[in-house]
């Protein structure tokens, strides 16, 4: 079956196998964290203030669709993750098919759908005039480029939920010394401005998309289709969609309440939105922490709620704490005590560096809360209960979309600094309700013969 190129993470030492899965997930996620630091960095210093704060609120606006493509790569994820901890090894290979449909489908209509609203997604994020046209330059060609960001999640997701989280690895790594090249090549050399930002990430990320692809289809064979059985499996398509559709959808609602706070901050001019760019290019690279260690959990829980061991899944879950843990345990004094010069870094306008110093002082105090959350998230979804998330994702709505406008009419501005905390709090005690109450774990029994016969 080609094991040697995969993981089975339903015996061994729980720790160090999550661990050694999560560290290479982790790089590969920092190394996708370069692509958008490397297009922050470099627009801020060759187009200036202006551009960067466009590129900012281009990413807020690039995430409510991209959520549905994450949605989609994690339900193929889990469907294999859980058929290979079964021993299930054509149903993996009729879900790997079954998923290249979904995917080809969801990224069509993420191209177009995203392509015909992102002049009136970024007008009802009340983005300047000054700000706009580049803005709307850096959205096009990042959904006209969506195939690419989906072709390397897809060939990433499959190879992850088969435990080979270090070829992904790999492969990030030399797109991302190209996406930095590229960069500088079509924004300080040939001035395409915010777009030739956004072209270099498509690009990059369409070569270690096409390298993860030959790569499991070289080394694990039993991924191979036959001619005959590359057509479409109705139920591991529905399967797909039963896992991807409530995550893409918890992914999608809490999208709308970052673009609601990403509207707020948007009233307070450039300064103010130069610095939530960089803090959320700070945030997002502390929850690459909690992605990782999340995938890792996943993918674990994945193949062991599919041998049927749950014992085994909440020993994963303790591990997860564990790795939390010890990973905010240093991010958070670090960002706290360097946060003026990681403003300086991208911006040299004192007001923005205020404000973000300000902004990441406040958040990395609450941090651990996010990485929490982010673990409840995946143990529910890996074991199949994923209309909670959903309504975990529904509650993270309701509470940014309230604080981000209750807080500044008692707190002025500053109020804005502690909306994503409170979320993340709220949301996470609501995870930790549903856990606790092991009612995923009955839903998953019942379930369990009819699934796997």
């Amino acid at each position: 079956m080609g094991r040697e190129r995969a993981t089975d993470m339903t015996k061994g030492p729980v720790l160090g196998q999550m661990t050694r899965f999560a560290l290479p997930v982790l790089f590969g996620m920092l190394c996708q964290r370069i692509y958008n630091f490397a297009d922050t960095y470099i627009v801020g210093r060759f187009l200036g203030d202006g551009a960067l704060a466009a590129v900012s609120i281009s990413g807020t606006a690039t995430y409510m669709l991209f959520s549905v493509m994450m949605g989609v790569t994690t339900g193929v994820s889990v469907v294999i993750s859980q058929y290979y901890g079964a021993q299930k090894e054509g149903e993996i290979r009729r879900t790997f098919v079954a998923g290249v449909y979904v995917a080809v489908g969801m990224t069509f209509l993420i191209t177009v759908g995203g392509i015909l609203t992102a002049g009136p997604l970024l007008r009802l994020l009340q983005t300047s005039d000054g700000l706009f046209k580049m803005a709307e330059a850096y959205l096009l060609v990042i959904y006209a480029g969506s195939a690419a960001t989906m072709l390397y999640n897809f060939s990433a997701a499959v190879l992850r939920a088969l435990g080979n989280s270090v070829v992904p690895l790999a492969f990030l790594i030399v797109s991302s010394v190209l996406n930095v090249f590229l960069d500088v090549v079509f924004v300080a050399w040939i001035p395409m401005g915010t777009a030739g930002a956004a072209f270099a990430t498509v690009l990059a990320q369409m070569i270690s998309g096409a390298l993860c692809l030959w790569y499991a289809f070289k080394m694990l064979p039993f991924l191979k289709a036959e001619k005959g059985e590359w057509k479409a499996d109705l139920y591991l398509a529905g399967q797909v969609l039963r896992y991807g559709i409530p995550t893409g959808l918890q992914m999608s609602i809490i999208s709308v309440s970052d673009m609601t706070l990403q509207a707020v901050i948007n009233t307070y001019g450039t300064t103010m939105i130069v610095a939530y760019g960089v803090c959320m290019k700070v945030e997002g690279l502390g929850f690459q922490l909690a992605d990782a260690i999340g995938s890792a959990l996943g993918t674990f829980a994945g193949q062991n709620v599919g041998a049927g061991d749950f014992s085994r899944v909440r020993k994963g879950v303790r591990s997860a704490y564990i790795m939390n843990g010890v990973c905010y345990g240093i991010f958070c004094p670090a960002v706290f005590i360097f946060a003026e010069q990681i403003m300086e870094a991208f911006t040299k306008t004192p007001e923005s560096v205020r404000f973000g110093a300000e902004y990441m002082r406040i958040f990395t105090a609450f941090f651990i809360a996010g990485g929490i959350l982010v673990v409840y998230h995946n143990i529910l979804r890996a074991s199949g209960d994923v209309f909670v998330t959903v309504l975990m994702g529904l509650s993270e709505v309701v509470t940014r979309i309230g604080c981000a406008f209750l807080f500044p009419k008692f707190f002025g501005y500053r109020g804005l600094w502690f909306v994503s905390p409170v979320t993340w709090v709220c949301a996470a005690l609501a995870g930790a309700v549903r856990y606790y109450s092991g009612a995923w774990e009955k839903k998953n029994r019942l379930e369990q013969e009819k699934t796997y016969g």
